[in-house]
C-alpha cells in the first residue's frame, strides 16, 4: 500500500470529483426530462422524482470534494469581519428553513476593526463551522458565534451545547473523511482549515462536556494567492 499526501491527494479528489460532476450533471438533466415527459403518469413520475432528489444530494457532496480538492485563490479586499458572520448566519438559517428553529447567537467584540480578507474563503471556513455546531445534536443545540479583535489577529469562535466530541473522535478529526455524519462528505472541518491555512491563519478545536468550540484564528491581513 501507499499513501498520497497533501497536495496530491487534493489534486486527485479535485480531478475525480470534477469528472464525477460531469455525470451528474447530464443525470440530472434527463432525470427532469423524465419528470416533465411523464407528468401524466404519477407513478413513473416519483421514480423520476427521486433520481432528481439523489443527484442534488451528489451536487452537494460533490461540491464539499471540489472545495477541498481545488487550489484555494486568495484575493484580499477590506471586509466587515461582524458582517460577514452575520451574513453566513442568515444564509444558513435561509437554507435550512423556518422549521428548523435555528438558535444562533452573534457576540461582536472587534470594535469595528475591518480586515483584509477574502470574503469567499472565509465564508467556506464560517459555513462548515456552523454545520458542524447546529448538526452535533437533535434536535440543533444553540450555537453562539463570537468575533473578537485579539489585537495583531481576529478571532472568530463557533461554540455549540451540544454533547461535546469524544477524545478518540477529536484526535481523527484533522482527517479529511476520518469522521463522517449521515449523508456528510466528512469535509467540513479540512475545508475550514484549508480555508483558514489560505488566509494566514488556523482552526483550533476543543470539547468539553458543555459542547465544542471550533476558532478561527486569522490575521487582520491575509496574504495575497
Amino acid at each position: 500500500m501507499f499513501a498520497v499526501e497533501g497536495s496530491a491527494l487534493e489534486n486527485l479528489v479535485n480531478q475525480i470529483a470534477h469528472d464525477v460532476r460531469n455525470h451528474a450533471f447530464t443525470m440530472g438533466l434527463q432525470a427532469e426530462m423524465g419528470q416533465r415527459r411523464s407528468a401524466a403518469a404519477p407513478e413513473i413520475k416519483a421514480h423520476f422524482d427521486a433520481i432528481v432528489r439523489q443527484v442534488d444530494v451528489l451536487s452537494r457532496y460533490l461540491d464539499q470534494l471540489l472545495l477541498y480538492g481545488r487550489p484555494v485563490a486568495i484575493v484580499p479586499a477590506l471586509v466587515d469581519p461582524i458582517a460577514l458572520v452575520r451574513a453566513q448566519v442568515d444564509l444558513l438559517r435561509g437554507n435550512r428553513g423556518a422549521e428548523a428553529a435555528l438558535d444562533i447567537r452573534v457576540e461582536a467584540d472587534a470594535g469595528g476593526r475591518r480586515a483584509s480578507w477574502d470574503a469567499r474563503a472565509f465564508g467556506h471556513a464560517l459555513r462548515a463551522l456552523l454545520d458542524n455546531a447546529v448538526e452535533s445534536a437533535t434536535p440543533s443545540p444553540p450555537v453562539v458565534v463570537a468575533v473578537r479583535d485579539a489585537g495583531d489577529h481576529a478571532e472568530v469562535e463557533v461554540r455549540d451545547a451540544g454533547p461535546g466530541i469524544a477524545p478518540e473522535v477529536l484526535a481523527q478529526l484533522g482527517v479529511p473523511m476520518a469522521v463522517r455524519r449521515t449523508g456528510s462528505a466528512g469535509l467540513g472541518l479540512a475545508i475550514a482549515r484549508k480555508m483558514a491555512e489560505a488566509l494566514g491563519g488556523r482552526l483550533e478545536i476543543e470539547s468539553a462536556a458543555a459542547g465544542a468550540t471550533a476558532r478561527l484564528v486569522l490575521p487582520w491581513e491575509a496574504p495575497p494567492a
